[in-house]
């Protein structure tokens, strides 16, 4: 990579991660898909109890994301430096991190749910769809926290089709 055009690199890495976070993007507009027709009648609750959870969710992601690319761009450094072990070390931090972070939310997030959801404006008819949703979501936190964690450092590694190609995986 230090010896390539920078144009080049950031065509060979950003594509790829812009096509990968395309399909996370999607999963949202899925999601509310799925429930309109599967709640039928009760469709627009079901969709409001999506777009209250919605927030809380991207707390998580926003932490998942902080750890992954702040980690990564201090893997990158050692990798550029040929720092091999304090690279793997970095990303052991990151994985652990990762991991307890993504616990914290969970349980906060279940224990708090309630609260949480009326905060961001669940009313009583939209807090039970709420609640489905958003259960689930917590309890998926730690995959999708070490998913985006390992996708950043697979850019930092400059292996962004790696990191598309698993994204999209998810996302089919």
């Amino acid at each position: 990579m230090q010896t390539k055009k920078i144009s080049k690199l950031l065509l060979k890495l950003s594509v790829p991660a812009i096509v990968g976070m395309l399909v996370q993007a999607f999963y949202n507009l899925v999601d509310t898909i799925f429930v309109g027709h599967a709640y039928g009648a009760d469709s627009v609750q079901a969709i409001g109890g999506i777009a209250v959870a919605f927030p809380i969710q991207m707390v998580g992601m926003a932490v998942s994301l902080a750890i992954g690319i702040g980690g990564a761009s201090i893997i990158s450094r050692r990798m550029g430096e040929k720092e091999m072990k304090k690279a793997d070390k970095t990303f052991s931090n990151l994985i652990f991190l990762s991991i307890l972070s993504s616990l914290l939310i969970t349980g906060a997030g279940i224990y708090f749910i309630v609260p949480l959801l009326k905060i961001f404006g669940a009313t009583d008819t939209i807090l039970p769809y709420s609640l489905e949703y958003l259960e689930v979501i917590l309890y998926g936190t730690v995959f999708f926290s070490l998913a985006m964690v390992t996708n950043a450092v697979a850019r930092s590694e400059g292996n962004a089709k790696v990191a598309m190609n698993s994204m999209m995986m998810s996302g089919g």
